[in-house]
């Protein structure tokens, strides 16, 4: 199932940590999925990663949060507490690991909303024909989104249905800065900031269904190119009582959402933890 694991990081030396790249996040991220079933040569990777983040709640302590996709396996990194990682030239205990998931058929039942606003937390950029594109293009965003979906969804979304949704997504406002990133031995431009995608028209009941899952897939697969190296860390709102008007005949949509469950304790310590988790990076 697809999941996100927040990890509470002590650097062992007792110093607050220290600056790490894109290549030091994506070895962590392969050392501790390593025996997963990660294919870590493969063009299409099933995780991602975030940059490491000062932790609010813990002075001296770090954060970071791993994005599992692989719908057929599950890594136990709950029981990675008390291990000791490494990040360049730094060693971590790790203290906490606070895991939370949602199926792809729960991210495909999510109400729907005419559309969404992501917050682009790193830098994010696209490639296409060898070039990257430092901008927030609709097209290039749920496509790569929707790629990396049918990598590893047990449901995979029909090619038209992707192209429906390409054709119909329009990026509709957006504050974003250009902004450079190291990686490897090159660099990118890509950008940081905000913009707000839209369904355009009328659209059929199943193209909204998944803009909005896409939209919140996001949030675990990270956007764009890169991901498993802290690029592309993003989060999304949507619209309160805003559903989105489909050809389905009526005017509002309406779906089912989940039975509603009290939250257990790992729920609510992982809510405090996203609320808490601060823009301001080590990375």
């Amino acid at each position: 199932m697809p999941r996100r694991c927040h990890f509470l990081l002590r650097p062992d030396d007792g110093t607050r940590p220290s600056r790490v790249t894109p290549a030091q996040l994506h070895g962590l991220a392969c050392a501790l999925l390593e025996g997963a079933g990660a294919d870590h040569h493969g063009q299409t990777k099933p995780f991602s990663i975030t940059p490491l983040l000062q932790a609010p709640h813990a002075p001296g302590h770090a954060l970071l949060t791993l994005g599992w996709l692989d719908d057929q396996t599950v890594p136990p990194l709950e029981k990675r507490v008390g291990e000791q990682v490494r990040i360049g030239a730094q060693f971590f205990s790790i203290e906490d690991v606070i895991a939370e998931g949602a199926s792809y058929a729960t991210l495909l039942a999510l109400p729907t909303a005419e559309r969404v606003t992501m917050d682009f937390l790193s830098v994010t950029h696209f490639t296409r024909s060898g070039r990257w594109i430092p901008l927030p293009d609709a097209e290039l965003l749920y496509t790569s989104l929707a790629r990396r979906w049918n990598a590893y969804a047990e449901t995979p979304l029909p090619n038209p249905l992707i192209t429906e949704l390409r054709e119909t997504v329009a990026l509709t406002a957006h504050d974003v800065k250009s902004a450079p990133v190291g990686i490897g031995q090159g660099h990118r431009i890509g950008f940081l900031g905000q913009a707000t995608f839209t369904l355009t028209g009328t659209v059929h009941p199943e193209v909204a269904s998944a803009f909005m899952a896409l939209s919140h897939f996001a949030e675990l697969a990270g956007t764009g190119a890169q991901t498993t190296h802290g690029l592309g860390w993003t989060t999304i709102s949507v619209p309160q009582h805003r559903t989105r008007k489909t050809d389905g005949g009526a005017a509002r949509r309406t779906r089912n959402r989940p039975h509603r469950q009290e939250p257990s304790e790992a729920d609510s310590r992982a809510n405090q933890t996203r609320r808490s988790q601060p823009h301001k990076q080590i990375l």
